[in-house]
């Protein structure tokens, strides 16, 4: 590393004294500020969340800072510009809490016996320069410590603060034990607050309950006269019980207490607070034992996450398709905390079958690129020195067994690969990750059983499970095996290993003829998995172009032929619902995709937004346990690829194909879909006119697009285009 970005260069691991025992250990040293000074830097590891104060006050915005990850394996450190001091003597220090690393609350997964968990420390370097040149320091001994008024914190259970709490005596910092993870500068956004705003109160006995208006993952903030040593509790969630009160509760963890803040006040007038080691997923806040009534200014919501952009926009005559867009944003960006999550409240975990599905849309919507490629980072600190990787990533040492093996899920690896190349172009991934993507591959195809996979997991939550559905999952699991096969193919040759790539094009070929062999039923024309139709079993065979040629219309056929027994429903969980309107659109139903897409009786998205939904929820019932959960929601990948017909290509986007798809009802006159890329900006629009549709296409510097309309296919270069799409003559 160049000496702009080695560390540490002076400082060493300290951390609180035998015997300390608070929750908070707080810190501090002075820092000098010569006159003509040009520049202060901190470079700061603290394990396992930290926060920054100069003086008091802290330099910026970020939060939940630093970067969970393996700690065992990769310990993420932040750099803060602490330039702009006036010359003298400052106060700085830095506060520690647990985040995943210390996690005290037992759950499932185990996070609070983590190979990595430990007593709180820190690494700091502060660089200040000045006309005589810089002068380095370093955290060391000569730190002091203090208890802080945070009493417990925890992801799970939330955040305690005592405003009455003396901080006692400064003692020595002392030396602490490195952790065994690599130290590395993060190279993705931080956790920002990204939104605030007011709640809605209204009373119900002795507690106040109040509506953000939006389902958002962050905390609130508090300003409150609250007497001295009074406790307020601060309960979150995402629906209320049928009284209007709040209880959230969470199987996975042990304990009574979850989602839920407590402040005990100073009496002092206009206190402020707001935790800073957990964030919660909720629309709905509960205040208990406040000690005045609420006013408007009393709680304040912050909806925080990584600092993505929204970089992909959509339209369309169905209202309801730009609401699902927005939802979808809405529900990806609320679990986007330095890795992609499954919910903000109940799990936090990383889980790979939601980004499977979901990370197209992710990487359509929003400039995620670097979020998902430090999420790839952590794959390979999970993986197994044979390859194995968990269903979660990171892990504390579940998902290898529990609920595995599940290829359906871990085989996100080698398509988020492949996905992050397609948008960003950067060889130097691909390179870096191509030995782990083999051992990975490897190993999934030394777990074959008759020569086809198992899983453990399927096609998660169709409508009527409460998880696991009763199809036999050999198909799913097989074919998305294939389809990371094909991917890893893919990247291999564009790493200069063709061996590897004709090597796995072999065996998913050998996979696809196995797979049909065994689930087709040639009489029924369809593939047969359990004891009633699947929906997610021919679509999944439909959507990746796994089904033989002379079969495919009788698939199509039997596929729509259930929509339509079902009402124009679907009856699928989340790889169901990630292919069933690909498969309907292209091969010669899209009117009756559309109908799925849009229908508002249950199960189906537009059920939950005649409920009043904001956001994507879990379970297509309205008894959903998380209603901020994103991988039901890849409808939209369909709406941009299919209605709009915008196709990511290759390369950084170096080139890309626009294929609106025909055959919808005339009310859907119109759609459009504009994203920024790497290039620059691409945009599809279309519209019903006289002749037929006039599709606008535009095109960024350095990319091409192959536009395939019904008369022909158009190869456009840099510009913005306007063709139009009409029927081809009768001559041809």
């Amino acid at each position: 590393m160049s000496a702009e970005t080695s560390f540490p260069r002076a400082g060493r691991w300290i951390g609180p004294p035998a015997g300390f025992g608070a929750d908070e250990p707080v810190f501090a040293t002075d820092l000098v500020v010569p006159e003509g000074c040009t520049g202060v830097r901190l470079d700061l590891a603290g394990l396992g969340l930290a926060v920054v104060r100069v003086d008091g006050r802290e330099p910026d915005d970020r939060r939940l800072a630093p970067a969970f990850s393996a700690y065992d394996r990769t310990v993420w450190f932040e750099t803060y510009d602490l330039s702009g001091l006036a010359a003298g003597t400052h106060r700085l220090t830095v506060t520690l809490g647990r985040g995943f690393f210390a996690l005290p609350t037992e759950n499932v997964w185990g996070w609070h016996r983590a190979p990595w968990t430990g007593p709180l420390r820190l690494l700091a370097d502060l660089e200040v320069s000045g006309p005589d040149g810089a002068v380095l320091s370093g955290s060391d001994t000569g730190w002091t410590v203090t208890a802080g008024g945070t009493t417990t914190n925890c992801l799970y259970a939330g955040e305690s603060f005592d405003a009455t709490k003396e901080p006692g005596a400064p003692v020595p910092a002392a030396p602490a034990e490195p952790p065994a993870g690599v130290l590395r500068p993060r190279d993705f956004p931080p956790v920002r607050p990204t939104w605030t705003g007011p709640v809605r109160w209204r009373r119900i006995g002795d507690s106040w309950v109040g509506d953000a208006g939006r389902t958002v993952a962050g905390w609130v903030r508090l300003r409150t006269d609250q007497a001295r040593g009074a406790e307020v509790r601060i309960r979150y969630a995402e629906v209320p019980e049928p009284d209007g009160t709040l209880r959230p509760v969470n199987r996975h963890v042990t304990g009574d207490r979850f989602q839920e803040d407590r402040y005990v006040g100073d009496g002092t007038p206009d206190q402020h607070w707001e935790p800073s080691y957990t964030y919660k997923g909720f629309r709905w806040v509960q205040l208990d034992g406040l000690t005045h009534e609420p006013g408007p200014e009393t709680v304040t919501v912050v909806a925080a996450h990584s600092d993505v952009r929204r970089v992909g926009v959509l339209t369309a005559a169905e209202p309801l398709f730009a609401t699902y867009t927005d939802a979808m944003a809405r529900t990806i960006t609320n679990n986007l905390h330095h890795l992609p999550t499954d919910t903000p409240a109940y799990e936090k975990n990383g889980w790979t079958g939601d980004a499977q599905v979901g990370a197209p849309t992710m990487l359509y919507l929003l400039d995620a690129g670097s979020l998902l490629a430090k999420w790839l980072e952590d794959a390979v600190d999970a993986m197994h020195p044979d390859g194995a990787l968990p269903v979660i990533f990171p892990t504390p040492g579940w998902g290898y067994h529990d609920l595995a093996p599940s290829p359906e899920w871990t085989t996100v690896y080698p398509f988020l690969l492949r996905e992050l190349y397609r948008h960003r172009g950067e060889p130097a991934l691909l390179h870096r990750h191509a030995d782990s993507l083999r051992r990975y591959l490897d190993w999934e195809l030394g777990q074959l059983v008759d020569g086809l996979c198992v899983s453990a997991l399927g096609d998660y939550l169709a409508p009527g499970t409460d998880g696991l559905g009763p199809d036999d999952s050999v198909l799913t699991a097989t074919a998305f095996l294939i389809r990371g096969l094909g991917c890893g193919a893919e990247v291999a040759e564009l790493v200069g290993r063709p061996e590897d790539a004709a090597r796995w094009r072999a065996a998913a070929a050998a996979l696809t003829s196995r797979l049909h062999d065994r689930c087709f039923d040639a009489d029924a024309g369809c593939y047969v998995v359990g004891p009633a139709y699947s929906q997610t079993a021919n679509a999944v065979m439909l959507a990746f172009g796994l089904v033989p040629a002379d079969r495919v219309a009788a698939v199509a056929a039997g596929l729509a032929a259930d929509v339509r027994a079902r009402g124009g429903h679907h009856h699928v969980g989340c790889l169901g619902a990630a292919t069933l309107l690909t498969a309907l659109t292209r091969n010669g139903h899209p009117e009756l995709a559309l109908e799925v897409a849009t229908t508002r009786t249950y199960p189906g998205w537009g059920f939950w937004f005649a409920q009043g939904a904001d956001t994507m929820w879990e379970m297509w019932e309205e008894t959903t346990r998380s209603r901020n959960h994103y991988f039901h929601g890849t409808v939209v990948q369909w709406l941009i690829e299919d209605v709009v017909g915008l196709r990511r290509g290759d390369h950084g986007w170096a080139d890309f194909e626009v294929a609106p798809a025909t055959g919808f009802p005339a009310s859907l006159d119109h759609a459009s879909f504009a994203t920024e890329t790497v290039r620059g900006r691409v945009a599809v629009s279309w519209r019903t006119v006289d002749a037929g549709r006039e599709v606008s296409v535009e095109v960024p510097a350095g990319s091409t697009a192959r536009v395939v309309l019904r008369d022909g296919v158009h190869d456009l270069a840099e510009g913005r285009w306007t063709l139009t799409d009409r029927e081809p003559s009768a001559g041809g």
